[in-house]
């Protein structure tokens, strides 16, 4: 027993020792797992350093979608913007992201906007150019591009003459780079004080000569417009070369593609736009030595430190979902967008609007799972409106042109705008108009109508002005690309210019009828319109989209700025009246809604009353023709009876639409107010005009004097509201062409893309001239009731 005792208590110690000595290990353990995560740590910062190696250090604070060509090489749908006429860095962009889609473009802000939302996946550029976009775009970053570094030079001409200004410049170059001049120059064009940033080019001195200067302002901090002029790096310092050496300065900004054809040709002295130090340029032009040396960089979408990056759309993910029974898919009345929706989602239910803004909200809403619009439309569309996105791939591609008619008119106007446009695309227009209206800079969306002579007689161009940027309305003008064309179509064939605005769904109707001569407004071509009407050479090639909610985006009220709500009343208030003068918009369609609303009572009324005497009336002919008259009218919508008024009947006599709506709600007002007529004079009594006669009136005289004002007492009521729902009724009007007070509402919604605060202020105001008129209408059964005048008399 005691044995047993004495070897358990061994047993015991061995363990304890054991255990103390596996404890220690432990320790010894842990101490070694504290050795091995500070290692690791410092091999993850290390890693990570490798890995943003390509990152630029003020943008390691940032998540940036690609931290290098590498990850971008593991994009299979990898889409990159390219600026038109960069050779050597397309070139080079192909060797060194050969999966890449290379897409091409006129403006660099452009390709910008599209990288920071996620819509492109790059571009590559200059890195001063994509550091100064930077600055005002926060999702914006630049990665290395492996390039190496180029010279920005100024070329001229291969001859004597461009070999002397050559090295004029050169000398001028070097000695404001040993002056340090050429740095300050990088501090005030590439810092923040705008101020500064002015370029004043000179005049030639006496016995000096003028230079022309090439260049394509599309490409700050270098050369860009502001303030309507052109400024930047190298304009300043071209200026700055003119002025010493006495020459004057002539600006020709041009598409950059065709700066050098016009340098080979003699048409410039010299060229200045970040032209790079390449042999394309060294074997056909002098070079001046380096004015500035940049790499080339990527640009690709940064996200702040808690945001998420923009979920992409896979296109064949969406399609498959769309393509289901009971999805539907909102398209423009009248567009084209019907048949191909239903030719890629015939599963899917169609719906129709006649505004983009309303289906967006439809579709951020859920009740719409997508919607269908043209590719260019949608570039500046999206850019204001939150909450939706553009699928990648386009549903169909598609030119875009302007329509005429099939008559001998048509065919000529036809013939002689294809000439006008094939020339001209030749000479670089297409280009140069592109570069406005799809930029960014709005001081130069204008149009000018003055020049304008009607020699050969006017043009009526028939337009939807929802549609920017191919028409739309801008300080309370119709400007755009397809007006821009057609203005200097019509300068330059000594044509006078008429803009018809109509709905959408109005246009090609128009045209068949000839109430206009020409339709423009991204007037997409297509085989069963070409049945119709005549076509001219495509002016934009582009395509269609799909548009859905952008995933997990959120309910609308996730969106809402943090602005409070009055502000944001403020802001919407400032959009909607202050901004381009849009309130006259909205008075002159108030003026148009009650102009047509009481000429067209009046008209009415009369009508009414010729009617109602036709019923009376013992002939029974008349009766009929009465009859038959009041009931087509009451069966007919007022839209439809508008439009076959202003399409068919009036349609070749060049009658305004404003005269045109008066006869129609004319006509529809007579026919109620002829049964109301009637059955307030049926409601006197018959011995009144007995009695009149039989005191030696006359038949008429009794019929006005007496029958009428007691009649008028029956009927006034309700001819009160039939003229309040008149006024209601004349919202229509925008079907055929006239700007009232709905139309302005739409015109403004589509150019801010709100679809509260324009709607309310519409119905406001629609409520406040149904109160004004009705309280008129009021005073006058007053004054005209026969008690009321006894009170008077009594008093």
């Amino acid at each position: 027993m005691i044995l047993r005792f004495l070897l358990l208590l061994c047993l015991i110690l061995i363990g304890c020792n054991e255990s103390k000595d596996q404890l220690q290990s432990v320790g010894q353990s842990n101490t070694i797992m504290v050795g091995s995560d500070r290692d690791a740590e410092d091999a993850v910062v290390e890693n990570r350093d490798s890995l943003l190696k390509d990152v630029p250090p003020q943008f390691r604070s940032k998540r940036l979608k690609y931290n290098s060509l590498a990850d971008m090489n593991k994009n299979p749908k990898l889409r990159l913007g390219m600026q038109t006429g960069f050779v050597f860095v397309d070139k080079e962009t192909r060797r060194l992201l050969p999966g890449a889609k290379i897409e091409y473009y006129n403006s660099t802000p452009d390709m910008a906007y599209l990288v920071s939302t996620g819509k492109l996946d790059g571009f590559i550029n200059d890195e001063p150019v994509i550091r100064y976009v930077a600055l005002g775009v926060p999702n914006l970053a630049y990665i290395h591009a492996g390039f190496e570094p180029l010279s920005i030079v100024v070329a001229f001409p291969m001859n004597p003459t461009g070999k002397a200004l050559r090295d004029e410049m050169n000398e001028f170059i070097e000695r404001l780079r040993a002056e340090g001049t050429l740095d300050a120059l990088d501090s005030l064009w590439l810092g923040n004080d705008e101020a500064k940033k002015v370029v004043e080019f000179p005049k030639a001195m006496p016995g000096k000569r003028t230079l022309k200067m090439g260049t394509s302002a599309i490409s700050a901090p270098f050369e860009y417009i502001k303030d309507g002029k052109v400024v930047g790096y190298e304009m300043d310092l071209m200026a700055r070369f003119c002025k010493e050496y006495g020459y004057g300065l002539e600006l020709n900004d041009v598409p950059f593609e065709s700066l050098l054809l016009g340098l080979e040709t003699n048409t410039y002295d010299f060229v200045a736009s970040t032209l790079s130090d390449m042999p394309s340029i060294s074997e056909h032009f002098y070079e001046s030595n380096a004015i500035y040396v940049s790499e080339c960089v990527m640009a690709v979408q940064a996200f702040g430190e808690n945001s998420k990056p923009e979920i992409t759309l896979h296109p064949d993910e969406v399609f498959e979902k769309l393509n289901h029974a009971g999805k539907k898919i909102g398209v423009g009345s009248g567009s084209v967008f019907d048949r191909i929706s239903k030719e890629h989602f015939p599963k899917a239910d169609v719906q129709y609007f006649n505004a983009y803004i309303d289906m967006a909200n439809h579709v951020k809403a859920g009740k719409l799972d997508a919607m269908i619009m043209d590719e260019p439309v949608a570039r500046l569309f999206l850019s204001s409106v939150k909450g939706i996105s553009a699928v990648e791939e386009k549903l169909d591609e598609a030119d875009y042109a302007f329509a005429f008619a099939k008559t001998e008119q048509g065919e000529k106007l036809n013939a002689q705008m294809a000439e006008f446009i094939e020339k001209n695309i030749k000479k670089g227009l297409k280009t140069d108009l592109e570069k406005v209206w799809f930029g960014s800079d709005e001081s130069l969306k204008q149009i000018d109508l003055s020049n304008l002579e009607a020699k050969n007689g006017t043009i009526r161009l028939g337009t939807n002005t929802e549609n920017p940027p191919f028409a739309y309305i801008k300080d309370n003008a119709v400007v755009g690309y397809d007006i821009d064309w057609v203005v200097r179509f019509c300068e330059a064939y000594g044509y006078g210019l008429q803009i018809v605005d109509m709905k959408f769904e109005s246009v090609m109707s128009s045209l068949v009828s000839g109430q206009v001569d020409i339709v423009v407004g991204g007037m997409t071509v297509t085989e069963e319109r070409k049945e119709m009407v005549l076509f001219s050479p495509p002016v934009f090639d582009g395509g269609t989209v799909v548009v859905v909610k952008t995933p997990e985006a959120g309910d609308d009220a996730a969106a809402i700025d943090s602005l409070g709500f009055f502000d944001s009343l403020k802001l919407s208030f400032e959009k909607t009246f202050v901004r381009e003068s849009r309130w006259k918009l909205v008075v002159n369609g108030i003026g148009v809604t009650i102009f047509i609303s009481i000429l067209s009572a009046v008209f009415g009324t009369i009508l009414g009353f010729l009617i109602c005497l036709m019923r009376l009336s013992r002939n029974k002919v008349a009766d009929a023709i009465a009859i038959t008259y009041i009931r087509i009218l009451q069966g007919t919508p007022m839209v439809v009876l508008l439009m076959i008024l202003f399409y068919v009947v009036f349609a070749r006599t060049g009658l305004d639409g404003v005269w045109v709506a008066i006869i129609g709600f004319g006509m529809n007002f007579g026919a109620y107010v002829s049964e109301m007529m009637r059955t307030g004079i049926e409601a006197v009594d018959r011995g009144q005009m007995e009695a009149a006669l039989a005191l030696g009136y006359t038949k008429p005289r009794a019929f006005f004097k007496i029958v009428v004002p007691q009649a008028a007492r029956h009927f006034l009521p309700v001819y009160q509201g039939e003229f309040i729902s008149l006024v209601k009724m004349t919202s229509v009007v925008g079907y055929i062409a006239i700007h009232d007070l709905t139309k302005a509402s739409d015109i403004i919604r589509s150019r801010t893309y709100e679809a509260f605060f324009p709607l309310v202020t519409t119905a406001i105001i629609y409520f406040i001239i149904a109160w004004v008129l009705t309280r008129a209408l009021t005073a006058i059964q007053k004054r005209i009731d026969p008690r009321n005048r006894r009170k008077r008399i009594e008093f």
